[in-house]
Order: structure tokens, then sequence, then C-alpha cells
């Protein structure tokens, strides 16, 4: 299969689901990782053009340690509008360049603007990708893949109804995490968040949950020409 996973910035698919990117990885399946953002806000140090060149080296090198593809939209922060015609167009066109069976990205209730915007963006253009004379770059999908959502930040409003065991590949999925080093010191500064002590928790309580070690939590979108028969989360 061949997986798309979307998030607004940099850091937020390995918080998320990377232990289930790796599943995928492991398994054989080509994964695609995405930020809309560029993650161009997050410093108190860095102008916005040297944090984005930043984060922009240390996405590819998670996405490296994970064995995905990476790319960016390059939206600054704060900006994304899933109202706004050429970032809708913009991800219509990864989406067909991705070609995926499964999507995965941010719930429609997560705590900031950019992780909402993304989420819509995805879930929206997923299904025009299909339409072919929405015309972009890459050609229309032939069906509108699966869409599941992640896990919120640090689990608040989220009731997961799929689970992925990442009990063997968290340290992994930690590692990749940690390679985000100035977001992990931004949000120590900003928010005192542990990021990587944080997502070490919230998989052990899903995977609690569970009945196993750690997990990761998903819900599917439940609309029209998503729905699947058979299991297509590791």
């Amino acid at each position: 299969m061949r997986i798309l996973a979307v998030s607004a910035h940099p850091d937020d698919l390995e918080i998320q689901c990377g232990g289930t990117l790796l599943r995928y990885v492991q398994e054989g399946h080509d994964v695609t990782m995405c930020n809309v953002a560029s993650g161009n806000g997050g410093s108190f140090i860095h102008t916005r053009d040297e944090i984005g060149d930043i984060r922009l080296a240390e996405a590819r090198a998670g996405a490296s340690m994970i064995g995905a593809t990476h790319y960016t939209l390059n939206v600054p922060d704060t900006e994304v509008n899933a109202s706004d015609v050429a970032q809708r167009l913009a991800v219509v066109d990864l989406v067909r360049r991705a070609r995926p069976d499964v999507i995965i990205t941010h719930g429609p209730n997560d705590y900031m603007v950019d992780h909402v915007e993304t989420g819509k963006l995805v879930e929206d253009s997923s299904f025009t990708a299909t339409v072919p004379l929405v015309v972009t770059e890459h050609p229309a999908l032939e069906a509108v893949p699966t869409l599941f959502f992640m896990d919120n930040t640090r689990g608040l409003g989220f009731e997961p109804t799929e689970y992925v065991d990442i009990s063997e590949v968290l340290e992994r999925k930690l590692e990749a995490l940690a390679c985000h080093e100035s977001q992990v010191g931004w949000l120590r500064d900003h928010s005192g968040a542990d990021v990587v002590g944080d997502a070490r928790i919230a998989n052990l309580y899903r995977g609690r949950q569970a009945g196993v070690h750690a997990a990761e939590g998903f819900r599917p979108s439940m609309k029209h020409l998503r729905m699947r028969t058979r299991r297509v989360l590791p």
C-alpha cells in the first residue's frame, strides 16, 4: 500500500503517528510524510527564515529515520487556511502525487488553528483529488482514499476507535522525534513541554487502553466512499 501522512508542523507526525508509520515501513509499504506549515514561527532566537530552514532539515532527518519520503508545502505558521484556493490545490496535487491508499492527518478538534485547518484541507482535498476537471500537475485519483485522524495533542478530547501496537518501535519513534531539536527546545521554553517525554507517556497510556506496552490511537473519517471492509492500519 501507499500511505500519506499530513500534519501541520514538522514534528507533529512523529509525535502522533510516528510509530504507526514505522510499522508501515517495516511491513514493506511506501510512506510519504508532509508538513503543510513550515514551522517558521517557533523560535525565540532565530529569524523566521532561519528557523524555517532549520525545521525543514530536522523534518527531513526525522522522515529519513522512519524510512519515509518527505515533502513540505511551506505555508507560514498560523496561516494554514482550508478556504484558501491555492492551499487546497496544493494539497490536491500532493494527494495525487502520493496516490495513497491510506491518509493520516489531524482531527477536527485539535488544539490550534494550523492543526484543525490542515485536517480539513486534507479531508476535503482527498475527495477533490478524484475530480478530473480540477486540474493540477498530477492526474486525478481513481478512488477516494481511506482517511484516519491521528490522536490530538496529549490525547485531549480524542477517543480512539482504532489502535496500533507500537511497542517494538517506540524507542525508534522517539529517536525520530528527537531529530526535531529546535522544536523540542522551543516548546520547552514556550510552554514548559517535554515533547519526547510527553509522547512516551501518551503512547504508554494508549497502550494500556489497548492491552499492549505502547500504542497510537486513531479514528476513521466516517464519510461516504471512505469505508473499507478490511483493516488497513498495521
